[in-house]
């Protein structure tokens, strides 16, 4: 239980847990999006916990990065004008260089993330359009800007990781329908209850982005 609400972990549990390699499921103001983001730092991002992400979020896998690494490897905004209502800062798509095949697999996808995360990491390492989608955190994290982006970002660096984490939107994908090509029941995004039932099923820890602002306003009281 976190601050009353439960179902929730402390920030602190949270940050051991990204620590260990493990995903956290991140919840942002129900005034804001309202949806639960699955998060984990590149440098975890093995082809087994890319799967997983894969298999249980939209799909639409994102790399939280730094401006600085986004200037150093020369990845420009997606578009001039974001019309984005959150002003989500999509960079242009990239692949690994090499070792990839097409960059849509699993396998594949996880090589373009931890070679983001790789320090000697250069313009070169990645090929133009690709698979994955580099987001540019806001400078100062959520106490800037309260998105899933800044959130990701913030835990790689509590965490002490590499400046750099892999972010996916859950979703309600429904139930299959016997003998048939679709599915029954609800498909949008993964509201709260939801993400805590999804959290408790595979042992995740979950928190709030107002939690972690919070904990970080903290941190800096004590400074």
């Amino acid at each position: 239980m976190a601050n009353g609400l439960t179902g929730f972990n402390t920030i602190t549990e949270a940050i051991e847990a990204f620590g260990r390699g493990e995903f956290v499921v991140v919840l942002d103001h129900q005034h804001r999006e309202n949806e639960g983001d699955l998060i984990i730092s590149a440098s975890d991002f093995t082809p087994a916990k890319a799967a997983f992400m894969i298999r249980h979020t939209s799909g639409y896998l994102c790399a939280s990065i730094l401006p600085s690494l986004a200037a150093k490897l020369e990845l420009p905004q997606m578009v001039t004008h974001n019309l984005d209502p959150n002003r989500t800062a999509y960079t242009i798509t990239i692949d690994a260089m090499e070792g990839v095949t097409t960059g849509i697999s699993a396998q594949d996808r996880s090589l373009t993330c931890q070679k983001l995360a790789d320090p000697k990491v250069r313009k070169d390492t990645f090929r133009r359009p690709g698979h994955i989608v580099p987001l540019q955190a806001r400078e100062g994290g959520v106490r800037s800007r309260a998105g899933h982006t800044e959130a990701t970002m913030d835990f790689c660096q509590l965490a002490g990781k590499a400046p750099v984490g892999v972010l996916a939107e859950l979703v309600e994908d429904g139930e299959e329908v016997e003998g048939q090509a679709e599915m029954t029941g609800e498909f949008g995004m993964m509201r709260r209850d939801g993400c805590l039932a999804f959290a408790k099923k595979y042992g995740l820890k979950v928190v709030t982005i107002e939690d972690l602002i919070r904990y970080l306003e903290d941190l800096r009281s004590k400074d």
